[in-house]
């Protein structure tokens, strides 16, 4: 036991040499709350609101690369509430909402609150871009807060896009507005620029309600996508289910040109998940590749407090249970598509991956993993499993 209380291993001599002890229960270091108000995470200080200031973090292209301030701002740590109490309720939830260059966004809140909130409601991309604008002019040295506080109290926003070096019409300043809180980054920020001094690019960028990381990523595509309707689609919902459009859109479009076809024939045509699944299974059958979506289940899902149980119906699926699984599922997509066999992912009683085939006029059970191929399923789990077979023949 040590002088806490705490009981601790003691040490042990291999090789002539000890091993340190290992204590059961190890004490949290940081962050730490410090007697002057400022908080301590690991190499880095923050001094507290309205005085705030990074010390130990260094500036890098004229810009604090404070590692933990992010997590200080959100974490539930009773040392980060303590630090973040003296800032507004108002302020710290709008920091809360965006990813970068926290510590340039403090120090605009603290000098004009009132212009931070505004700004962040009405543009939020703009505010990040005001927040950091000698980034983009190159200056010297990083201006003085009293410097930024006058070109602020000063501009209006076209003024401060044209000090920072962007277009500074109507047109460019809506479309930074469609730039939602979570999507902006200064990459993000600086990638519209350059994409708006295109004209195709630029008008489909004019008709998009929003404007988000994935619209600016197939724009960027050599060559680019430039289909309303996938643009209309990604920015409604960029994931469903296991899938991701923008790897969809990028294997599709990259077989499309190794077979010297035309690598986008599809504008204005594919408005649903549906239909962009269907023509990616279409061109996969005239190449003759595996399908990604593979034909309905033998059995679908079930679930009740003994066994849970759900299908994995695509390529996709099967990759993404492999990697978690760490097993080869993923080299049965073949068959799975040709409903030779089957695979299914096996949430309750334990994590495993079962694999069922068509054998005897009858789907059969192959085998049933845990993560790794360590071992098969329990015994009691392999019971549930036959009775859910043997109840899907009796329903058939």
């Amino acid at each position: 036991m040590d002088k806490t209380g705490e009981w601790v291993r003691p040490a042990v001599k291999t090789a002539g040499l000890f091993v340190a002890p290992m204590t059961a229960n190890i004490k949290k270091m940081y962050p730490r709350l410090l007697e002057n108000g400022m908080l301590q995470m690991e190499y880095e200080n923050y001094q507290a609101w309205p005085d705030f200031r990074p010390l130990g973090s260094n500036r890098i292209g004229g810009l604090w690369r404070a590692h933990f301030l992010e997590k200080v701002l959100c974490s539930d740590d009773l040392c980060c509430a303590a630090w973040r109490a003296p800032i507004p309720r108002e302020i710290l939830s709008r920091l809360r909402e965006f990813r970068e260059c926290h510590c340039e966004l403090i120090e605009m809140a603290q000098a004009m609150p009132e212009y931070f909130i505004r700004q962040t409601d009405l543009n939020p991309a703009l505010t990040l871009l005001a927040a950091t604008y000698w980034q983009f002019r190159k200056l010297a040295s990083v201006p003085g807060i009293e410097e930024r506080t006058t070109l602020w109290e000063n501009l209006d926003a076209d003024q401060v896009l044209h000090y920072a070096r962007f277009p500074h019409t109507k047109s460019f300043l809506r479309n930074l507005a469609k730039i939602p809180v979570e999507h902006a980054y200064l990459y993000r920020i600086e990638s519209l620029r350059n994409l708006w001094a295109i004209p195709d690019k630029r008008r489909l960028l004019q008709h998009l309600p929003v404007i988000t990381a994935e619209n600016l990523w197939l724009l960027s595509c050599c060559p680019p996508i430039l289909d309303p309707a996938i643009h209309q689609l990604v920015t409604r919902e960029p994931e469903h289910e296991e899938f991701s459009l923008l790897e969809i859109i990028s294997d599709l479009s990259n077989r499309r040109e190794m077979a010297c076809m035309d690598f986008w024939p599809y504008r204005n045509r594919l408005h649903t998940w549906p239909q962009l699944l269907a023509a990616y299974n279409r061109f996969l059958k005239k190449t003759n590749h595996v399908v990604e979506v593979f034909p309905p289940p033998p059995i679908g899902e079930h679930e009740d407090e003994a066994l849970h149980i759900v299908p994995l119906k695509s390529r996709t699926a099967l990759t993404q249970e492999s990697r978690e699984m760490l097993n080869c599922i993923e080299g049965y997509s073949s068959k799975c598509s040709r409903l030779k066999t089957y695979a299914y992912r096996l949430l309750r009683p334990e994590r495993a991956t079962v694999l069922i085939k068509w054998q005897y006029r009858h789907w059969i059970i192959e085998e049933a993993m845990i993560k790794g191929n360590e071992r098969q399923v329990r015994a009691g789990t392999m019971g549930l499993l036959c009775r859910w077979l043997r109840a899907h023949r009796r329903h058939n």
